[in-house]
């Protein structure tokens, strides 16, 4: 019996690996924090059904992300071997085997395509188109079209689906409404998520320039995506501070400075130790959480009737 717990327990950590679950799951909850604090703050308190339809679209996408990491594993597994800081991922593919890998993707996208038919069974049509475009983005991430090696379309598409795809859907399933303050938000995410996906994937760029994998990050050098992600934080400050938004600047600003530093670590180092810098130095994980953690609790102070600026101590 203890084998069988033994292997159970292995598979279960692989698929949590391929899935990528540590890496995603905070920065998406606090993603939904922040796309319900939205709503709230247009349309007021939800009730009943709005909450459980904004709560399955929330779901659905997090699950249709957990697939969009699983076939990236899959296909990607070669490449990943060879990095030092993915390697886990390729070793979980193998420990999990192929085909249950191929398996749990196809459990999250039905999943998540189930979720999405739920909710727009509710709240209209729309939904589940937005939920087919997160799920065929996931695919064609690391599939044909392989959005992965399109340059600049790799970053334009995940922060779509972060902003575009999650927050601005659970935001206005709550309001019951795309208004200014939504749409306006929904940019600033933008901003710094695409900073943030820039410098993740620089992170790659030299395993990926040694397994002839053509990315953004490859192709303008790890050192100008560091810059690229520090302007594009350094607008996402300014643009919180003109919204009102003082705590989401405050860490931004915050970001934008580890940004700056991160820049005058790499600019003159070779390309491996620059890739190795910004992998060691950064990680999605609470990058993306602290930003979209700190644009919620802006978010949330505005709805519940506390002005932002001159707010804090």
């Amino acid at each position: 019996m203890r084998p069988v717990v033994a292997v159970a327990k292995r598979q279960l950590r692989a698929a949590a690996v391929v899935s990528r679950l540590a890496e995603t799951v905070g920065y998406n909850v606090a993603s939904v924090l922040l796309a319900v604090g939205l709503g709230v703050r247009v349309g007021g308190v939800p009730r009943g059904p709005t909450l459980w339809a904004a709560a399955g679209y929330a779901a659905a996408t997090l699950v249709a992300k957990f697939g969009a990491s699983v076939a990236d594993a899959i296909h990607d597994r070669a490449v990943d071997a060879a990095n030092p800081e993915k390697s886990r991922i390729a070793a979980a593919v193998e420990t999990l085997g192929r085909r249950r890998a191929w398996g749990l993707l196809c459990g999250y996208l039905l999943l998540a395509l189930a979720l999405y038919a739920g909710v727009a069974a509710v709240a209209g049509a729309w939904v589940f188109a937005a939920g087919a475009a997160v799920v065929a983005f996931g695919v064609a991430y690391s599939y044909p079209p392989r959005f992965k090696e399109r340059g600049v379309w790799n970053h334009v598409v995940t922060t779509g689906v972060d902003a575009g795809l999650l927050v601005l859907p659970v935001a206005v399933l709550i309001a019951g409404r795309v208004a200014p303050a939504i749409a306006v938000a929904v940019a600033l995410v933008a901003c710094y998520s695409f900073g943030y996906h820039v410098l993740h994937q620089a992170a790659d760029a030299y395993f990926d320039r040694q397994a002839g994998v053509e990315t953004f990050a490859t192709a303008i050098g790890v050192d100008r995506s560091v810059t690229v992600a520090a302007v594009a934080t350094g607008a996402a400050t300014g643009f919180a501070l003109a919204l009102g938004y003082a705590v989401a600047a405050l860490a931004l600003v915050g970001l934008t400075a580890f940004y700056v530093a991160l820049y005058d670590a790499v600019r003159e180092a070779s390309p491996r130790r620059a890739a190795r810098e910004v992998a060691a130095r950064f990680s999605v994980a609470w990058i993306a959480t602290v930003a979209n953690g700190a644009l919620a609790v802006a978010v949330w102070r505005h709805a519940l009737g506390t002005p932002m600026v001159g707010a804090l101590p």
